[in-house]
Order: C-alpha cells, then sequence, then structure tokens
C-alpha cells in the first residue's frame, strides 16, 4: 500500500493555524518531525518548538509526512490529519484512479467473454481428453479474471465512495479534490464495463426465474430410484436435490445449465459397483435437464424492461478503509451481476444506482428480500411531510479539539457520524459534561444515542487526552520490580485474612498490574491503561460489551486485556456480613455491616434463578466466551446479592465476576474478614471452656481493635460504624469474661 503524503497544496483550512508540537534539529532549515526518535533526524541535539500546521506542512518530514502522527488522536487537527494521511483520503484520491498494472486490457477481457459466454452448442461434439483438459483449464482461467475484475469494480467503487464520505466532512477540500474525483469516477465505470462484459445477462435473467420457481413434482415412487430407500425417503432426497439445484441456480453468475452436476449428489454415497446407481444418476440427470428445459421455455420470446432506483447497502460507518472488501459484501453473486450488468447511472455519493432491468429480474427484485432496496421512480420521491435531512457536519476546531473546554461546543449527531467516517480507530471511551448528570464516562454508542434523544453533551477527553505523565509513570511504577516473562501471570489466592496480600486480587491495583503484563506483545501498555482508567468511569460495565458493525462483525470497545483490569474473576466471600444464625446450628456469619462493599457492582447470567441452569460469570468455561460482557448479564450489587435466596452458582466460576474493588473497599474486606476471624476464635473459646487456651494474643488483638477507630471512608451512614464498634466491643466483653470466669469460682 501507498500512503498518501500531506503536501502544501492540500487545502488546510480552519486547521491551517492549529499549532504543532514538533522536533528539529538546529537550523532554521531543518526538517520538521512528528517524534523526537525519527530515523531520519541524524542530529544529536533535537529541540522541540510549537509551529502553525501550514508552517509544518512546508518543513515536514518525507517519513513523518507519511507515517507521523502531528497531533493527539481524538483532536479535531487529530481527526483531520488521520483522514488525509496513511490510508486515509490522500491514499484514496490517488488509488483505483486509472488503469494500472493489475487491470486488465479490454482485449483481454473480450478474450475471458468469449469462453465465458460460449454456448452448449459451440462446444465440440466429442472432444478428446486433451481438449477437454484445454477448455477446462482456459475456462477456469477465464472465470478467475472475472472474479478480479468484479472484485477490482468494488473496491474502487469501495474507494471512491469512502472518498465522497471523507470529503463531505471536510468541504474546503471538494474544489482541490473535484479532478481526481472525476478520474475515480471514469475509472469505476469502465470497470464496470468490463464487469458487464464478463457476465451473462441471459443466465442472470435465468436465475431470476429459477428463484421465481415452485418445486415441480418429485417422482418418489420411479423404480430408477428404488435403491435410495423408501418412498419417503426418495422424496427428501429428491427435494434435497432441488433445493440445491434451485438455490445455486438462481444466485450464480452460471446459467442454469451449468449445474447439471449437482445430480451427482444423489448417489454420491452409493457404491459405482451397485446394480442399479447408473440409471439413478441418469434418471437425475434427466430431472435436472427438464427443470432448467422448464426455465427456459417459461423466459422465451423478448421481456419488457423496467427502471428502478436501487439504494445499495451502507458501509459500515466502523469498517475501517483498508476492509474493502466488506464494501458490497451483503450482495449476493447475482445481486452484483444485475449491478455490473443493467446499471445506468450511479451515484457511490448517494448509494443509489439506477437500473434498466428486464421484467421478470425487476420482479424478483421487488418481491423477493434482498439486500439492494428497489423501488420504481414514481414511488421515491420523498413524501410531503417528511422531515428534510440535517446538513452534513464539518469536522472543525471547538468540538474535538484541545481547546480550552470553556470554549467548546455541543456534540451534535453530525459531529458523531463525522467521527465515525473519519476515524480509522475511533476512541470509544469518552468523558464527557452535560448539565444533567456533570462529568460523566460514556461508550460512543451510548453518547451517540443521548445526543440523538436530544443530550446535550461537551466532550472533555478521550483516552488519548489523558496526561501522558499520569499514564507513563502508573506504568513505570507497574513495571518497576516486574518478574520475568515466565512468572505466574497472576498472583496465587490467599486464604488467610492476616496475610498481607488478603483481598489483593480482587483490588484496582491488581487489576492495573494485570493490564500492563497482559498488555505485552499486543500492544502498548500505555494505551491499554489509558481505556482502564477511562472505563472504570463507566457505570455500567455492560455498556461496553459486545458490539456489531453494520457488516455484522463484532466490534470490541476496549481490549481484552482491559477486561482483566476491570473484573476480577474471583468471588467475594461474603460470611462476615451473613446475619448470626439464632438457632445456633452450623456456623453462621458475623451479621457485619457492609458498608462500602454494599454498592459493589456483580456480573451474573442469572442473579434471581429464573432459568434453567446455574448462573455463571463472563469468564466461566462453560459459557464458551471470553471476558467480554453483554446486555445478557445481570448487575446486581453486593447487597442484593446477599438477600437472593434462588440464587444458583456454577461450580468452577463461583456464579458471577466481581467489578474490581477500590482501595478502600479492599481494605474494609480485609478488616471484616479480620474480625470475623477473631470473632469465630472467640466463638470457639467460649464453646470449650474446660480447654486450657492461651487467650492473651487474642485479648491483646481484640484491644487493638476497640481502641483503633475505622475510617470513615468504611461507612455510609452512622449506625453501621455504631453497629460495627458494638460487634468488637461485644466480642472484648464475652473474652474477657471468660477470662475472669475461673478465676472468680
Amino acid at each position: 500500500m501507498t500512503y498518501g503524503s500531506l503536501t502544501p497544496e492540500v487545502p488546510l483550512g480552519p486547521f491551517e493555524a492549529s499549532p504543532i508540537t514538533v522536533w528539529s534539529a538546529p537550523g532554521k532549515a531543518a526538517k520538521l518531525h512528528a517524534r523526537e526518535d525519527c530515523s531520519r533526524i541524524r542530529a544529536g541535539r533535537v529541540t522541540s518548538s510549537e509551529l502553525p500546521l501550514g508552517t509544518v506542512v512546508e518543513r515536514m518530514c518525507p517519513q513523518c509526512a507519511r507515517y507521523g502522527e502531528w497531533a493527539r488522536p481524538g483532536t479535531g487537527v487529530g481527526l483531520f490529519l488521520g483522514a488525509l494521511t496513511g490510508p486515509g483520503l490522500l491514499h484514496e484520491l490517488g488509488s483505483y484512479a486509472e488503469a494500472d498494472e493489475d487491470t486488465f486490457t479490454d482485449d483481454e477481457v473480450k478474450q475471458a467473454a468469449l469462453l465465458l459466454l460460449k454456448a452448449p452448442h459451440d462446444e465440440r461434439d466429442d472432444p478428446g481428453a486433451d481438449e477437454e483438459e484445454e477448455d477446462w483449464r482456459a475456462r477456469r482461467e477465464a472465470q478467475q479474471l472475472r472474479d478480479s475484475v468484479v472484485q477490482q469494480w468494488r473496491s474502487a467503487a469501495a474507494s471512491l465512495h469512502r472518498s465522497h464520505r471523507l470529503l463531505a466532512r471536510f468541504p474546503w477540500l471538494k474544489p482541490w479534490a473535484e479532478a481526481r474525483m472525476r478520474r475515480k469516477a471514469d475509472h469505476v465505470a469502465a470497470l464496470q464495463q468490463q464487469a458487464g462484459h464478463l457476465l451473462s445477462r441471459e443466465a442472470l435473467t435465468a436465475a431470476a426465474g429459477a428463484a421465481a420457481m415452485g418445486t415441480p413434482d418429485l417422482p418418489a415412487e420411479d423404480p430408477a430410484f428404488a435403491l435410495l430407500g423408501t418412498p419417503t425417503a426418495v422424496a427428501q432426497e429428491l427435494t434435497s436435490l432441488w433445493r440445491r439445484w434451485n438455490r445455486q441456480a438462481a444466485d450464480s453468475w452460471e446459467h442454469p445449465r451449468e449445474h447439471g452436476h449437482l445430480a451427482y449428489g444423489l448417489v454420491s454415497r452409493i457404491s459405482s459397483r451397485r446394480k442399479g446407481r447408473d440409471a439413478a444418476l441418469e434418471r437425475a440427470q434427466e430431472l435436472v435437464t427438464a427443470w432448467t428445459l422448464a426455465l427456459q421455455a417459461g423466459a422465451a420470446g423478448e421481456q419488457d424492461e423496467r427502471m428502478l432506483l436501487a439504494r445499495l447497502p451502507e458501509q459500515g460507518l466502523d469498517d475501517p478503509p483498508s476492509r474493502e472488501e466488506a464494501f458490497l459484501g451483503r450482495l449476493s453473486e447475482w445481486e452484483l451481476g444485475v449491478l455490473a450488468c443493467w446499471a445506468s447511472e450511479a451515484d457511490w455519493d448517494g448509494l443509489t444506482v439506477t437500473l434498466r432491468v428486464p421484467e421478470v429480474v425487476a420482479a424478483r427484485l421487488l418481491s423477493q428480500p434482498s439486500a439492494l432496496s428497489c423501488l420504481p421512480p414514481e414511488q421515491t420521491a420523498p413524501a410531503p411531510d417528511s422531515e428534510p435531512e440535517g446538513p452534513v457536519a464539518a469536522v472543525g476546531p471547538g468540538v474535538f479539539d484541545d481547546t480550552p473546554v470553556s470554549e467548546r461546543r455541543p456534540v451534535t449527531p453530525g459531529n458523531l457520524r463525522a467521527l465515525r467516517t473519519v476515524s480509522r480507530q475511533v476512541d470509544q471511551l469518552y468523558l464527557v459534561l452535560s448539565i444533567e448528570a456533570g462529568p460523566e464516562v460514556l461508550p460512543l454508542s451510548v453518547l451517540e444515542a443521548r445526543v440523538a434523544r436530544g443530550g446535550q453533551y461537551v466532550v472533555v477527553a478521550a483516552a488519548g487526552d489523558l496526561p501522558d505523565q499520569l499514564v507513563t509513570a502508573r506504568r513505570v511504577e507497574l513495571t518497576a520490580d516486574t518478574v520475568a516473562d515466565d512468572d505466574p501471570v497472576r498472583m496465587p489466592r490467599i486464604h488467610e485474612p492476616a496475610h498481607p496480600d488478603f483481598g489483593r486480587r480482587l483490588g484496582t491495583a491488581e487489576g492495573e498490574r494485570l493490564v500492563v503484563r497482559l498488555a505485552r506483545g499486543r500492544s502498548h501498555p500505555d494505551a491499554a491503561l489509558r481505556c482502564l482508567l477511562l472505563a472504570r468511569g463507566v457505570a455500567d460495565l455492560r455498556d461496553l460489551g459486545e458490539q456489531y458493525d453494520a457488516s455484522g462483525e463484532r466490534r470490541d470497545l476496549v481490549p481484552f486485556p482491559v477486561w482483566d483490569g476491570l473484573l476480577a474473576m474471583d468471588q467475594l466471600d461474603l460470611q462476615p456480613f451473613v446475619p448470626v444464625r439464632e438457632d445456633g446450628a452450623g456456623r453462621g456469619g458475623s451479621g457485619l455491616p457492609l458498608g462500602v462493599l454494599a454498592s459493589a457492582q456483580l456480573y451474573t447470567t442469572d442473579a434471581a434463578g429464573q432459568f434453567e441452569g446455574r448462573a455463571h460469570s463472563p469468564g466461566c468455561q462453560h459459557q464458551a466466551r471470553d471476558h467480554g460482557l453483554s446486555r445478557y448479564y445481570d448487575l446486581v450489587t453486593v447487597k442484593q446479592m446477599l438477600g437472593t435466596e434462588r440464587f444458583d452458582p456454577c461450580s468452577k466460576c463461583g456464579g458471577y465476576a466481581t467489578r474490581r474493588l477500590s482501595t478502600t473497599q479492599v481494605a474494609y474486606y480485609r478488616a471484616a474478614h479480620q474480625v470475623h476471624d477473631l470473632a469465630g476464635q472467640v466463638r470457639w473459646v467460649l464453646d470449650h471452656p474446660d480447654l486450657e487456651t492461651d487467650t492473651a494474643a487474642l485479648l491483646a488483638e481484640l484491644r487493638e481493635w476497640d481502641a483503633a477507630a475505622p475510617p470513615d471512608t468504611w461507612f455510609d451512614a452512622d449506625n453501621e460504624q455504631r453497629q460495627w464498634n458494638r460487634f468488637i466491643r461485644r466480642l472484648l466483653q464475652q473474652l474477657e469474661a471468660a477470662v475472669d470466669r475461673p478465676w472468680s469460682s
């Protein structure tokens, strides 16, 4: 791929004065570089400066002009430069603008068309083996040429459509690009003409007739098919043969008569030495021939033509421009052939095509489900009461760029559409500000839905806007004592509450460490950390779940390592918070207040036990999926989970995943387990008064807990703090009474 370079001839519009940070060697004529470590810098000393974009373009390093990122991703000027350079607009304008070494000549297309469109009676009646092999090879090469020409046409049309979409966001570029766009449109038209020469209109018309055919009478009781089994089994086999032939005849570029080989499928499971096999095959071939003859008889005679206006399927907004194969990918082979052969006018900007097709083709396009949305011209006029579409939003300063937040304008639906169109790698998480909700972190899809409903939001920052020093410092801190790559990635489980690492696996700090460790070798750890820091601000992690673009491909809003930073697959041990059992049977809980743990989020497939089977976490092996969430999961808090009675967890995963706990939550979780463990020891002493026990250490630890006031951040209500203090005081009093009892006697 040849990337486009930004040159002084390209109009910069409102971004001409945008400040750009550059690096250069000493000297007024030195080239400007986008990176301090550019390989073309030969000087030992490099200085940084901030210059207007117009000045930077004139002195750009050739390598940085193609591959350099001159502005932060997600800003207005960053979007503009990203849309121009690399595989952006400048590349698109230079691609598929004229015939090149991959384009076939008209003579090559003509020779291939003679082979592909040759009628059966033009072939030799009894060719020899060598001639038959040579004909087969020649026809195969012609088919490959046809496939290549059609793919070139689709790719050229995709490039033209992509160029239109990008130019719509930067209207000041249209006059400059007008001549190049005309050349691209002419080349697309030439490729379409070549594709039309290689496709048979007769075959496409016959295919439309095949799609309209009803199931014929099938001779299930014909003696020739007796070896296939009972009449019922024969009927099933013949119905299957009919459906295969009809499906291929209706959706192929080849004429229905070319699918006679399908008859062999009827006897493919029967040994060639079995008596009656040849007779069954011959009868099956007669059936396929009869279906083809019936189709040709119905299509005999001239057919009237009809004009239709077709709306082509939109290319996925999230599809990167390199995925040209996705353009028109939802169309069947037959629908592509219809476009190539009968499209008289094509608007690749608005994705509308005028078709002049035979009546049978028009009937199929209008009556059967199709990715081509076709209507007669008289029905395509807009309704009088319909609202006009909003103006196309141009990408400019003031919405996504790095101007002061106080100067930014609220984002509009057009701005967000432009963002998806322009950016090759849309920053999917945004810190936004609104009057109604204040600061929030929203996925782009959620932000689009809210803005479409009339919400007023200002984009504050994307992941790429987070301070570099903050992210880099955290990454350096996490990797300062990095262990070897072959050491275990995940720390072992700790079950002893007094251990300093107890509960650490559940915390956000451990999540950060995992993200940095897992991101090595996949992507830069800083990028994953940026995404994690913003994703933590999302209120409901299900909003980050699996999304699908217009072509049906899955898109993940966050990299997979980030899920390990958001979710802990460990389950919380809630025994300290379970109420004490009044009947004294078994080991109950301690009834400690939930405190800051009450609002901790848990994600499970079935929190209320209302579905068949057990509940699973997103990372459970029984789910046969990755760690990502989706809208099919339930979100419950720890407080709600304690109140559930029908929750039936999976024995492998524990039934849910825990949203990683903050430092305060981990500290309280550890403290609650330590106090719960002390309560268990006190109960043991009370239940075994006849045994000699060294209670001095236990008394000292309880008095230490009683003397220390719990942090205010542990509890949201005063009564919870009093409940915590009363519980510890009661334990201390019970143990002191047990210790003093022998002396009083």
